[in-house]
C-alpha cells in the first residue's frame, strides 16, 4: 500500500512542479505576445516561484492539521484552474495574477512529504522521499518538452493540457476504492476488518510518539 501512495504521491509532485514551470518555459513566447521589457519578463517569471516558496509554510501547516491525501487532492485541483486561464487572458497584468495563483502549484513539495512520510517506517522514510524528490523533474521536463509541444500543438494547448491532467490527477481517489474494500471487510467479521486495517493504515498510526519513543530510551539508558 506504501509503493503505490508513493507512486502516486511522485506523480502529483512532478505534475504540479511542471505547472508551477510553466512560466518560465513560455517567457520568451509572452514576452512576444505582450511586448514585454526585459524586467517585465523577469517580473512574470518570478513571480509564481516566489510565491510557491512562501506557500510552503501555509501548506504545510494545513497538512499538519488536514492529513496530506486531502491538501494535495485539494492543491492539485486548485493548480488546475491558472494554466486553464491562462490562454483566455488579454493583458500583462492579468497574466500576473495567473502567474501568482500558478505558484501555488510549487508548494505540492511540503504537502507531499506529509503525504508520503506516513506511509513508511522510519528507516525507509530517507528512501521513500528520494524517490519522492524525483517529481522535481516535471519542472525540467515542462522547459525542455513545453516549447517542443507548443511548435506543434500551441502553447495554449499545451497550458490545457496540464490544467485537465491536475483535474484527474488526485491521490485521494485511491482513498475511495480502498474504503470501499474496508466496508466489505466489515461485512465479513470485525476480526477480518481489523488486520485489512492494520495492512493499509499509515506506518505511523500504528508508531509510538516521539515523546514515547525518546522515554523509551531514556529508561533504557538509566537502567543498562
Amino acid at each position: 500500500m506504501g509503493n503505490r501512495q508513493l507512486v502516486l504521491g511522485t506523480i502529483s509532485f512532478a505534475i504540479c512542479f511542471a505547472a508551477w514551470g510553466l512560466m518560465s518555459a513560455f517567457a520568451p513566447r509572452f514576452r512576444e505576445i505582450y511586448s514585454l521589457s526585459a524586467s517585465q519578463t523577469a517580473l512574470l517569471v518570478a513571480t509564481p516561484v516566489l510565491l510557491g516558496s512562501l506557500a510552503r509554510i501555509p501548506m504545510g501547516l494545513l497538512t499538519d492539521r488536514w492529513k496530506g491525501r486531502a491538501v494535495f487532492s485539494g492543491l492539485l485541483l486548485f493548480s488546475a484552474i491558472p494554466p486553464f486561464l491562462a490562454p483566455v487572458v488579454s493583458s500583462y497584468s492579468m497574466l500576473l495574477v495567473v502567474g501568482f495563483f500558478l505558484g501555488v502549484a510549487g508548494s505540492s513539495f511540503a504537502v507531499g512529504v506529509g503525504f508520503v512520510s506516513p506511509w513508511f517506517g522510519s528507516e525507509k522514510q530517507g528512501t521513500a522521499l528520494g524517490v519522492f524528490g524525483l517529481g522535481n523533474a516535471g519542472q525540467s521536463v515542462v522547459v525542455f518538452l513545453g516549447p517542443l509541444l507548443a511548435a506543434r500543438f500551441g502553447w495554449e494547448s499545451v497550458f490545457r493540457g496540464i490544467s485537465i491532467r491536475h483535474s484527474f490527477d488526485r491521490p485521494g481517489a485511491s482513498g475511495v476504492s480502498a474504503a470501499s474494500r474496508r466496508i466489505g471487510h466489515l461485512h465479513r467479521g470485525t476480526a477480518s476488518a481489523g488486520v485489512y486495517a492494520a495492512r493499509t493504515r499509515p506506518y505511523d498510526q500504528g508508531e509510538p510518539s516521539a515523546i514515547a519513543r525518546v522515554t523509551r530510551v531514556v529508561r533504557a539508558t538509566h537502567w543498562s
